[in-house]
């Protein structure tokens, strides 16, 4: 046998040897996986939080699709599209939007592993986070049981003495919720302005405050034009139940800023209660963004009625309308209002997906005017997001300080209880979606801070 037969065996030898010693190993080996494992998933349930559990050594990153927001270490939502998790943390946890999508998508990258998942949305059979079926009940409770909520402050009508009862039962109810501290503001130099305020105290900037309100009183007798009501079930016990509605959600949740929720007091007698507040606020404390509801009982996805219907009570004829919400916004720099205005149709086409017809169309505006408690804090400086959505022009004006204005009138209009939920619903779930954003804006001030200080 020759030298040179013997010389190609060696070499294949050689070769076969080294991949086992090292030698030529960080050359030629194939770069392994990390070994992310991710719980198998395939359906998420709306308005409701969900955790996925997840196995990596290393670090994680979780990119997100619209109709969910993370939650972080402190139990905070975050609005990131896209946030990186480290190795010891085993679980995802998020909130799924009560929104009309269809599905959700995520998809996780650990080093070279990348799983992605699309799960299908059910819709939740529990009240969820926030939800107008429980706003339904908390109007119809309101309406039935806690009447004829006049101003102390006018000198018509019976002294106050229904509202102060009505505000004392919120009073206790708010405590209830969990809030960190609840009052009935008695102002020194005006103790008519009952507001019944929560507060949950933000973990990292508690002085800035994110403020959700409408107002609990409603139009005593002979208020023009309608003359006055006794329910009030539109204006503006329908924004009471939507603040009172985020509450129960808002004071158990983490957030960076201040949670205040308010129901005001004599607004009907030109936003006493509200201006009473801005001007009793103390000296280091600023308010982020405040968020109003006055009149807000019928909106999307409710659709008018095909045929007219009769009130119950005065025998008015109600005819079909469209059913108009505007959200309109106002308090802020410029820069900061185009972003909200962005936060607005981001929230609305994106996260919730909503689908407005002629009938009940949705749209987003900047404009002030001084119809309701926003203007107490705009004037002050204050970014604020007011909804407003009445029914239409026929509705409003048959109802406005009227004795029309009851739920049960309200109520057919909507085609029935669910459909009146279903209106309350697209509030709230809009309401959190924003809070969340302005809960997490970086740079983000009204007219009473500088940009950069």
């Amino acid at each position: 046998m020759s030298g040179d037969t013997l010389r190609a065996p060696f070499i294949v030898l050689t070769f076969f040897l080294a991949s086992f010693s090292g030698c030529f190993g960080e050359e030629i080996s194939a770069v392994s996986k990390v070994g992310l494992e991710v719980e198998d998933v395939s359906t998420a349930t709306r308005g409701q939080y969900m955790s996925i559990e997840v196995q990596s050594p290393v670090d994680w990153t979780v990119n997100r699709s619209p109709g969910l927001f993370y939650m972080d270490e402190f139990g905070v939502l975050r609005d990131d599209v896209e946030m990186t998790f480290p190795a010891e943390q085993t679980m995802l946890q998020f909130l799924v939007m009560d929104s009309e999508r269809d599905d959700i998508t995520l998809t996780i990258t650990a080093g070279e592993d990348v799983w992605n998942a699309s799960l299908m949305l059910e819709d939740s059979v529990e009240m969820m986070l926030v939800d107008g079926r429980r706003a339904y009940e908390t109007i119809d409770m309101l309406t039935s049981q806690y009447n004829n909520r006049w101003c102390a402050s006018a000198s018509i009508h019976e002294g106050g003495a229904a509202y102060e009862n009505a505000a004392e039962v919120m009073e206790d109810a708010m405590w209830e919720m969990g809030f960190d501290h609840v009052e009935i503001t008695r102002y020194p130099d005006d103790p008519d302005q009952l507001n019944i305020v929560g507060y949950n105290w933000g973990r990292v900037n508690p002085d800035e405050y994110i403020i959700v309100g409408g107002h609990f009183d409603i139009a005593y007798m002979f208020t023009p034009p309608g003359g006055g009501t006794n329910e009030g079930a539109n204006d503006d016990t329908s924004g009471s139940t939507v603040s009172l509605e985020m509450a129960q959600a808002l004071a158990q949740m983490e957030f960076d800023h201040t949670v205040v929720s308010a129901l005001w007091a004599c607004e009907e007698e030109g936003l006493l209660g509200s201006r009473a507040y801005v001007a009793n606020l103390p000296e280091n404390v600023s308010v982020r963004a405040y968020m109003n509801f006055d009149m807000v009982a019928l909106n999307y996805p409710i659709t008018p009625l095909t045929e007219p219907i009769i009130d119950p009570l005065t025998g008015d004829i109600f005819e079909p309308t469209k059913y108009d919400w505007s959200i309109s916004i106002a308090g802020a720099s410029d820069d900061n209002m185009d972003r909200m205005m962005d936060w607005v149709g981001t929230t609305l086409e994106e996260d919730l997906a909503y689908e407005p017809t002629l009938g009940n169309p949705i749209y987003w505006q900047i404009a002030e005017s001084c119809s309701s408690d926003h203007c107490s804090f705009f004037s002050a400086g204050y970014p604020t997001f007011n909804f407003f959505s009445p029914g239409g022009d026929i509705s409003f004006w048959q109802e406005w300080h009227s004795p029309s204005d009851t739920l049960e009138f309200m109520t057919a209009k909507a085609g029935g209880p669910a459909g009146m939920a279903s209106g309350f619903n697209s509030l709230v779930w809009t309401s959190l979606d924003l809070f969340i954003r302005v809960d997490n804006a970086e740079n983000y001030h009204g007219n009473w801070k500088e940009s950069g200080d």
